[in-house]
């Protein structure tokens, strides 16, 4: 390891101390998250972000692997257990899609990541050719069939990752920006462009051996962000403190997968975020929006917020590993 990649190390590893620190609560076996360090969010427990805590857990253990991570790992797995009544589903397949992403990183082997390739993959609507946001919904986005892409991809099911990554490209990109655009209700396309959206769109790519696809997305992503020095667009608190962070954890994926170009385009803008991140931690807290400072109030609380700065930091020890690697 060189001093540079220590030195994002290092980093990664306060995000990491800070999140726990703050969130975590343990109770014997059993460990999970308050949402928020104020308000009602402080007794809250939320389903998609400890998909993303499990996740991000799992990439620090790639980059500095600790016996008493491993045991956290475990104890999440099992609060999440707990909180399921041992089912491991909700109404959300955008939720669970998530949650088998991060099954697949702590337990590959494991029944329930199993179980939710086959809820989703049974979920595809086959008149439209993708799966709805939830249960009874008409709402088909991208937040939704991007991750359920990357968990079926490697499975028996991989013919409908490549249906449900077709639909994406010809329904959700956008053709003025190559931007992939949140998703279709009713018949009409919903024109948000969500960094997220953006990062799923290259990781169900890679997760597909598309490296012109996932490529192409990172010129776009670049393209979108070029006007604001590589900073990604901030969506707040709540869910969207997570949005850019996940765009950051697939960017840093492609940074191992792509050609020498555009693996440093994705590293590039990895590196600019997490370093604008950086520059604007206060008291251990990181802020919504690279471009500003922490604050001890507002979205800044929310555990999503600090969660997707630690997730864009993990990505960029990532990165950065493509290199030194």
């Amino acid at each position: 390891m060189d001093a540079a990649t220590s030195s994002l190390q290092r980093r990664a590893a306060a995000a990491e101390d800070a999140v726990l620190a703050a969130y975590l609560r343990r109770y014997g076996p059993v460990a999970w998250a308050h949402a928020s360090t104020g308000g009602d969010g402080a007794r809250t427990w939320h389903y998609w972000w400890h998909a993303h805590l499990v996740h991000a857990l799992c990439e620090a253990e790639r980059h500095r692997p600790a016996a008493a991570r491993r045991r956290l790992i475990g104890d999440l797995l099992r609060g999440i257990t707990v909180r399921t009544a041992g089912t491991w589903i909700t109404p959300y397949y955008d939720d669970i899609a998530w949650m088998a992403l991060a099954l697949a990183e702590a337990r590959p082997h494991g029944h329930a990541r199993a179980r939710i390739a086959r809820v989703l993959e049974r979920a595809i609507d086959p008149a439209v050719g993708a799966l709805p946001w939830r249960t009874g919904s008409v709402l088909y986005n991208a937040p939704a069939n991007g991750p359920a892409t990357m968990v079926l991809a490697p499975s028996r099911h991989r013919r409908s990752a490549l249906q449900l990554n077709e639909w994406m490209t010809t329904t959700l990109d956008d053709p003025g920006t190559g931007l992939v655009r949140d998703g279709i209700e009713h018949g009409v396309v919903r024109s948000e462009l969500w960094t997220y959206n953006q990062g799923v769109a290259i990781g169900a790519a890679v997760a597909l051996g598309d490296r012109p696809r996932a490529a192409a997305v990172v010129r776009a992503v670049e393209r979108w962000c070029a006007a604001d020095d590589g900073l990604f667009p901030a969506a707040g608190g709540g869910d969207g403190g997570l949005f850019a962070g996940i765009l950051a954890r697939y960017l840093a994926v492609a940074a191992t997968r792509l050609d020498e170009e555009d693996a440093a385009r994705a590293r590039r803008l990895v590196s600019r975020n997490a370093e604008g991140l950086w520059e604007g931690r206060r008291g251990g807290r990181f802020a919504a929006d690279p471009r500003r400072s922490a604050r001890a109030e507002g979205d800044d609380l929310d555990l999503s917020v600090q969660l997707g700065a630690w997730i864009t930091l993990e990505a960029d020890v990532t990165a950065a590993d493509a290199v030194t690697s």
